[in-house]
Parts: C-alpha cells; sequence; structure tokens
C-alpha cells in the first residue's frame, strides 16, 4: 500500500464525514497503530538511523498550496521555487489532429518542463480528438510517468470500467493530467500535490487541450484537477456532483478512482456512480433500471 495514497484516501474520508454532519470520530487502537506504521514505516526505509526526528508532511489533495520562495532541501522535506510566467498558447490553424501534434512538440520543447522532466517524456493527453467528455486526472503518478500515458494503473483501470458501464466508448473520450511532468517528491512517501506555481505553469497547456478537443462537459477526477480548473480549494466531498461552468464549459468534479481502491465502500461507490449517471443524462444516455440501481444497498 502506497503510504501517501492511504492518507489521501482517510483525509477525503474525514471530509465526507465533516460534510455529513458528522463532529467526533473514534479511532482504535489498531488504527492508530496502522497510521504509525505507515508514517514511521516510509520514513525509516528512507533513513534507517535519522540523527534528528524525520519531518512527514502528507499529501493533502483538496488544498494547492502557494510556492515556497526558496529552493533548498531540508532533510525529506524538498522546498521549491517559483516557476517562470506561464506560457501563453496561441494555436496554429489545421485539423484538430495537426493541433495536438503541434501542442505536443510544444511542451516538449519547453525549457521549463524539459527541466522538470529529468529524461522522461513530457505526459501529453490521449483519446480522440472528437471526444464528447474530457476527463481532468491530477498530478502524474509513477506508473503514468513510466507508461507516458494518463489514467493506467489500477486507478486507471477501475476508470476505464466506470465508464464502460455508462456505455461510453474510448472514442467518445479524452484524458488529460493537469501537469506533463510529476512533482518532485517532498518526502519519504514519494508523493505530493503541485503547489499553486506549477498549477499556474501547467494550465496554459490543459486549456489548449480541452479548446482543440471542444467537449461537450469536462469531467474534473479529484480535488486537485477541480482546483487546476477553477482555482477552488473547496474539499472535494463538498463539491462532488455539482456542475460548474468553466469558461462556458460544464465541469462536474467527482471522486478520483484512488479513493475507491482505499476506501470501497457501497456508499462510496454510490457518490461515484451517481456522479456519471449525471454524466449520462447530460449526454442525453437513456439510464436503465439496472444501472439505477448500482450500488444501492438491499
Amino acid at each position: 500500500m502506497d503510504p501517501a495514497e492511504a492518507i489521501d484516501a482517510l483525509l477525503e474520508e474525514l471530509y465526507r464525514q465533516k460534510a455529513a454532519g458528522v463532529k467526533r470520530v473514534s479511532v482504535s487502537d489498531e488504527s492508530v497503530a496502522l497510521l504509525k506504521e505507515l508514517a514511521g514505516g516510509a520514513a525509516a526505509s528512507a533513513a534507517p538511523k535519522p540523527a534528528a526526528p524525520v519531518v512527514i508532511a502528507p499529501a493533502v489533495k483538496s488544498v494547492i498550496r502557494p510556492a515556497a520562495p526558496v529552493a533548498k532541501n531540508e532533510g525529506t522535506i524538498i522546498v521549491s521555487s517559483p516557476l517562470p510566467d506561464p506560457p501563453v498558447i496561441k494555436l496554429p490553424s489545421g485539423t484538430k489532429a495537426e493541433q495536438l501534434l503541434w501542442l505536443q512538440k510544444t511542451i516538449q520543447a519547453c525549457e521549463v518542463t524539459q527541466k522538470h522532466l529529468e529524461g522522461k517524456k513530457a505526459l501529453f493527453g490521449r483519446g480522440s480528438d472528437t471526444a464528447k467528455v474530457f476527463f481532468v486526472g491530477e498530478a502524474p503518478s509513477l506508473e503514468e510517468v513510466e507508461a507516458n500515458r494518463s489514467f493506467v494503473g489500477p486507478a486507471g483501470e477501475l476508470l476505464s470500467k466506470i465508464i464502460s458501464a455508462t456505455g461510453l466508448t474510448e472514442k467518445e473520450c479524452y484524458f488529460a493530467n493537469l501537469m506533463t511532468w510529476r512533482p518532485k517528491p517532498p518526502t519519504a512517501f514519494g508523493k505530493r500535490p503541485p503547489n499553486a506555481s506549477e498549477v499556474a505553469f501547467n494550465r496554459p497547456y490543459l486549456l489548449a487541450q480541452i479548446e482543440i478537443i471542444k467537449p461537450q462537459i469536462i469531467v474534473a477526477v479529484g480535488a486537485q484537477a477541480f482546483g487546476a480548473l477553477t482555482h477552488s480549494t473547496t474539499p472535494i466531498m463538498q463539491i462532488r456532483g455539482q456542475w460548474q461552468k468553466v469558461d462556458g464549459l460544464e465541469v462536474l468534479p467527482t471522486l478520483h478512482p484512488n479513493y475507491l481502491l482505499h476506501s470501497p465502500s457501497l456508499s462510496n461507490k454510490r457518490l461515484v456512480w451517481e456522479d456519471f449517471m449525471q454524466i449520462m443524462t447530460k449526454l442525453d444516455m437513456p439510464i436503465s433500471e439496472k444501472q439505477k440501481a448500482y450500488f444501492l444497498s438491499a
């Protein structure tokens, strides 16, 4: 189990309970021991015999933190310097395929992007250029970086199953991450959300893909994606399933599949499925009685 993803899932569940009106949560001794193991184990593997306590900063997906002013390494925490002003993208004339190819080459040639890629390829969107639905993901995972493909691994497989259950096909979808590179890990966990400077720099590349594809709707998969599109820091549990307008486009925030992988309760699955039924309704897709009953308790 990835400690950072486990903590992300825990935080999302706490947000969900808070939104539902829960004021107090009891935690068993076994749960406390598990949390200590997740946090302490990861730090210990990075520094077997630390001279001083290791500082651990778990990732909080619902908040895009501002960039720190100085670039330096403080033990296990890496403080990033602000990036240059975001690029200004002016798409050339041509077909959608030609514009996507131009944009991909532009991103790959970007000096700032190259610096952060550290020898890897920039992560670009994939899917049909006539897609009805544009799925925006979070900062790339290690699996996505290695495969150079958005939404791969267990989370990607789960999203594909959910999409298939609606009746949508791959030809009707486009997938892109909010960033073209993976943020450098700040802790022994090896994962963190992008900061405000990183999001601002990558946002024009994401918006350019949306401009080229011209989807009917956009699905923000997770808090990072929603924050990148709307500049909102509202917890995903408070905003999921509520349509938003972004530059005239319909945007629906929903939970990231990683959340369901770590908290696969029937109620959580139902929350996500209700979001996807909203997508079906927006696209005038029929919803069968069987589909309406998915993940409902008997």
